[in-house]
């Protein structure tokens, strides 16, 4: 099981451990190792993560950054795994026979044709008002048999608990949300994680797997 966790540090996390403050990660580090992961630069969050699935700098991988040119209308996009030259890491498993699951890996849209499964970075995003038809974009799901109970794991920003939100903003209630936008992009970022989790926790559940990929970003954010 690969989790990664974008913009963890340990500047924050062991004091938090040390606390008591995070009690599943000092499990983990009483029974394994930890260290701190070098990093390579430019510090572009695709690059990166690609080079961590292919164990391969992006000279040699394809993904240099956060967009790549859009060869329908000449101009750019968003970054996509189309850029990828080289195997990742489920890519190679399926060589081998191995099922993956890979959650939300950046980028990995669209889903490739892997053995076992795969959601791509756009399956968390609330692309329209609470309320309204919520449908995946096409190939965010592979195999596409699975993304219609995938689709209902989804969580939309206006869906979470207020409780939920006041074990981070303590004094929600004061906040004056018409001029401030924060409170609207914590509830974002909190609701697309709780997505990659379920779909995460669902695919391990009931799905076989030998490799699980799962990228969160919450943390970056």
């Amino acid at each position: 099981l690969l989790i990664g966790w974008d913009a963890a540090d340990w500047k924050l996390i062991n004091p938090l451990v040390e606390e008591g403050m995070m009690p599943n990660i000092k499990a983990l580090i009483e029974r394994g190792v930890m260290g701190n992961l070098a990093t390579i630069y430019p510090m572009y969050s695709p690059m990166l993560w690609t080079s961590i699935a292919t164990g391969k700098r992006a000279f040699k991988h394809g993904v240099h950054g956060f967009t790549e040119p859009d060869p329908a209308s000449g101009g750019i996009r968003a970054i996509t795994n189309l850029s990828r030259s080289t195997r990742a890491l489920w890519n190679i498993a399926t060589l081998l026979g191995m099922k993956s699951n890979v959650v939300g890996w950046w980028p990995s849209h669209p889903a490739e044709p892997i053995l076992g499964s795969m959601i791509s970075n756009h399956y968390h995003k609330a692309t329209v008002q609470h309320g309204e038809p919520w449908p995946m974009a096409p190939a965010t799901v592979h195999p596409a048999s699975l993304a219609e109970n995938l689709a209902r794991l989804r969580v939309h920003p206006q869906d979470l608990d207020p409780g939920l939100l006041t074990l981070f903003l303590p004094k929600l209630s004061e906040i004056d949300q018409d001029k401030d936008q924060r409170v609207t992009q914590l509830a974002q970022t909190i609701a697309e994680c709780t997505s990659m989790t379920n779909a995460a926790e669902a695919l391990m559940q009931y799905e076989p797997w030998t490799i699980a990929c799962v990228y969160l970003d919450s943390i970056d954010h």
